[in-house]
């Protein structure tokens, strides 16, 4: 929230009426129950979804846990086969020999370890077991070998040559509903290592995840993904594609809620423990989310009556206060018009001890005591004051300063005394700029016409101590500026520069147009500035001493007619004080 909008808000509680701050905090602590109510729904919705979690996280790593067994098994089972000295030497057979005996025999002989290795690995979720040589191809269940994908099971048997005898994992996509373990056989007689077959193992992962959930499931209904790095590759029968998209942005080890057709899912998910391999069970959401929906709007519905039952009780406790409130304001208003009327009032405020009747009651006493002063004192004191004020009139008025100081002027040319007739002259033209302007800007001529009648005054008096020069760019006259502005500078100049100067002090004012302002300088020999005068000034660090009053007086005229970026500034060159005035140019026309 910016500095400005929190300026408005403010602004429009202060003007808005007693009876709408009233309730306008009423409504705020009930919006803020009502949001405290709410994110409590929330919480518990999330609380209970946590729970939630934790069950189906439980069952579900004890599921990925079996699995992992699983797929185990069947690494240890390509173990047993690739060992098996029988398998060895009926592949070497395949490989070493022509004899179409020996092959047939060989052939049988695999077939039956085959299908024993079969019946013993089976609960494994095993599909069948296929085996690869030169001269035949051996598989427990030919039916299902002939159904599997042919780009998998060609996919497998090209990682199986990659792999070079490591174990490989294939998936495919979500219709072949199958993994499959490739690996190459070698030769072990002799430690040839010679390439003698290859083993393929399919695992029927729908039937391997349905006999392991048997045990596991807690809910009548659950659904299963298996995704690795390249997408989903099983997923329960009949799931639907847009359920898997919505599943797989479930993060590994945690869970998340999403409707899709009109019902609602919950989805949990880990990994399945040495496999790369994400696990993701489904279940569906729709009684527990209906239970909630319902818990929460039957509540809101409550409470937003009660809202409203609250704002109407409160906005007839709120009149009953605030029309006594009301009353005041007109007594006051009354009042104010005059002194001696007073509103009458049926309602007696006298007998009542709380703040309403306190106020009326000091009010009423104050009114009284105000007209009483009315009738003794103000009168008597204005018309005194009135007399004074005319007598004051009547003594400064500026004609007659004017007058005298024109009869001292001509009678000193008069007797040939020119000092006496440029003080005369110089103070009258003093007086008359200073009594007799009241605009708020002045043509810069008329304020250096001062400085320069200033100046011949402190010259006289001064005599050869004191050498004062003053310099303007051409063009200049007619720009505006506050009246004096500058003769205090030159004064202050010459009152601090006078004060510590033995010799002669040279005093020097520059008036000079730079782009588009006027600065104008007034430098002094003898003195300098303390840091950050004007600063301290300004915020009272320091107590201004002289003319330290006029300084602020003239940044601050200038900044009230021109802006900030204006006004005076004080520093140091050297062995001068510089006192700097910056007024953009302006002229009457302008």
């Amino acid at each position: 929230m910016t500095e400005k909008l929190k300026q408005k808000l403010s602004l429009f509680f202060r003007n808005t009426s007693l009876k709408n701050k009233f309730t306008l905090i009423l409504s705020v602590n009930t919006a803020l129950v009502l949001l405290l109510s709410i994110a409590c729904f929330f919480l518990l919705g999330h609380t209970y979804n946590r729970i939630l979690y934790r069950s189906v996280a439980g069952s579900l790593s004890l599921s990925a846990n079996t699995i992992a067994t699983n797929l185990n098994n069947v690494e240890q089972l390509s173990y047993t086969i690739l060992s098996s000295a029988q398998i060895q030497d009926m592949l070497s057979d395949f490989h070493d020999t022509d004899d179409a005996a020996a092959h047939s025999n060989a052939n049988r002989t695999i077939n039956m370890a085959l299908s024993n290795y079969y019946e013993t690995y089976k609960n494994n979720g095993l599909s069948y077991i296929t085996l690869y040589n030169s001269v035949f191809l051996n598989t427990t269940d030919w039916a299902r070998h002939n159904k599997a994908d042919p780009d998998l099971v060609e996919t497998a048997l090209k990682k199986a040559e990659l792999a070079e005898g490591r174990i490989t994992w294939t998936t495919g996509n979500l219709h072949a509903q199958s993994i499959i373990l490739a690996r190459i056989i070698r030769k072990v007689q002799y430690l040839s290592f010679e390439e003698i077959g290859k083993l393929l193992i399919s695992v029927d992962l729908n039937k391997l995840i349905t006999n392991i959930n048997y045990t596991f499931s807690q809910f009548d209904t659950y659904y299963y993904v298996l995704a690795d790095e390249n997408g989903a590759f099983y997923t329960s029968p009949s799931l639907p594609e847009a359920f898997v998209r919505e599943a797989l942005q479930t993060s590994p080890r945690d869970y998340h809620t999403f409707r899709q057709d009109g019902h609602s899912y919950f989805a949990a998910s880990t990994m399945i423990p040495g496999y790369d391999i994400q696990y993701i069970a489904l279940v569906p959401y729709d009684e527990i989310v209906d239970t909630l929906d319902f818990s929460v709007r039957a509540i809101l519905i409550l409470m937003v009556i009660g809202l409203a039952a609250g704002l109407f009780l409160t906005q007839m406790l709120i009149q009953s206060v605030i029309r006594h409130f009301n009353v005041l304001i007109l007594k006051m208003d009354t009042f104010s018009k005059d002194e001696f009327a007073l509103q009458e009032i049926e309602y007696d405020y006298a007998s009542r001890r709380d703040e309403i009747g306190v106020l009326h009651q000091r009010f009423d006493r104050m009114t009284k005591r105000i007209q009483n002063l009315i009738n003794i004192n103000y009168k008597n004191e204005l018309l005194r004051k009135e007399a004074q004020i005319k007598a004051l009139e009547s003594q400064i008025n500026p004609h007659f300063l004017y007058n005298t100081l024109d009869s001292i002027n001509w009678r000193a040319k008069i007797v040939g005394d020119t000092q006496i007739s440029q003080m005369a002259e110089s103070l009258g033209n003093l007086l008359r700029a200073t009594l007799s302007n009241k605009e708020s800007l002045i043509p810069l001529k008329q304020e250096l016409e001062l400085v320069h009648s200033y100046s011949t005054i402190q010259k006289i008096r001064f005599e050869e101590r004191l050498e004062f020069t003053l310099s303007s760019q051409e063009g200049l006259d007619a720009a505006l500026i506050p009246p004096l502005s500058i003769q205090p500078l030159v004064e202050n100049a010459i009152r601090y520069g006078m004060e510590e100067m033995t010799e002669a002090c040279q005093i020097q004012v520059t008036v000079e147009q730079k782009e588009q302002d006027i600065i104008i300088c007034v430098r002094n020999e003898g003195s300098s500035f303390e840091d950050h005068l004007l600063e301290k000034l300004s915020s009272k660090q320091k107590q201004p001493n002289g003319f330290g009053i006029g300084l602020v007086n003239i940044h601050r005229r200038i900044q009230l007619l021109f802006g900030p970026p204006y006004g005076l500034t004080l520093s140091n060159e050297g062995d001068w004080a510089v006192a700097t005035i910056s007024i953009p140019f302006t002229t009457k026309e302008n």
